[in-house]
């Protein structure tokens, strides 16, 4: 494995940590606690050490340093004890999904901007005519599989959110309110984030763009600029890009598993190889 797809496979492997705190917006019964923390040292690690990343962002002057408290900020809001979100506690972990929006955010937010150095190695490799099979088909299937998770966690928000809207709505005879301005408010943020997450995306297999355009068009719907299908209502068009986006989750992440697995465990392959080497030329 050559230097640069080090690089790019350790970019991605610190930016899973970053995608997967989405997990904790599904409204789940339990999670497990060791993953929790293995993210956590993780994220914490890589800016402890000579990491790529803290290489890399060393190096980038102001940039770099908004970077740095950006991930910085990210891990004290949600792998902290400090944490109003989210909570290691003896009986597990604790989520409080009144703060959803706030973790959709801040995914979006840092893992665009992460992804944006992956594909800037990425790119340096392709224009070098560096090539790694494994490291170039993850490149792509991690970009592919973070926009399915995205879908997955701001639809689901959405759909809620949208609920919640229209019960306010109707308890209030039609008035608004100060609850359903504030639901307004986070529908709103929600149609934002996912315009980021459609506009900085480079795939475009049938299987994404089917997903994508089902929620563009039901969140076109919610917004009154697309007509309902005829005969059906707002849950079984929901119920309908929910399982597109499923589909999409599914495909995704078999692939991105199929690449990113043993592009880890080259990685630490190597890693080992250059701790013997080291070892052998000290002693």
């Amino acid at each position: 494995m050559e230097i640069i797809d080090r690089i790019i496979v350790s970019l991605i492997h610190y930016n899973a940590q970053v995608r997967d705190t989405l997990e904790y917006t599904l409204n789940r019964e339990q999670f497990d606690s060791k993953i929790y923390e293995e993210r956590k040292r993780i994220l914490k690690t890589e800016l402890e050490v000579n990491s790529p990343l803290k290489i890399f962002l060393d190096k980038q002057g102001e940039n770099g340093e908004k970077t740095i408290a950006s991930i910085n900020e990210f891990i004290e809001d949600f792998y902290s004890d400090s944490s109003t979100i989210i909570k290691n506690a003896n009986d597990g972990i604790r989520i409080d999904h009144a703060q959803n929006i706030k973790i959709l955010e801040s995914v979006v937010k840092l893992h665009e901007n992460l992804n944006s150095i992956v594909r800037l190695h990425a790119n340096y490799a392709r224009q070098h005519n560096i090539k790694h099979e494994i490291v170039d088909n993850l490149t792509t299937q991690n970009e592919r599989f973070y926009r399915a998770v995205a879908f997955l966690s701001l639809s689901n928000e959405l759909f809620k959110q949208f609920s919640d809207f229209n019960q306010v709505m109707r308890e209030s005879k039609g008035e608004r309110t100060p609850q359903s301005n504030f639901i307004e408010n986070d529908l709103r943020t929600l149609q934002q984030l996912f315009t980021v997450v459609k506009n900085n995306a480079i795939c475009n297999d049938s299987v994404y763009t089917d997903a994508c355009d089902a929620l563009m068009f039901t969140i076109e719907m919610m917004n009154g600029k697309r007509q309902l299908p005829a005969g059906k209502n707002f849950g079984e068009v929901f119920a309908e890009t929910s399982r597109k986006i499923a589909d999409f989750v599914r495909d995704s992440e078999g692939k991105w598993k199929e690449f990113y697995v043993p592009a880890i465990n080259e990685l630490r392959e190597d890693a080992k190889k250059q701790q013997e080497a080291q070892a052998g030329t000290n002693a």
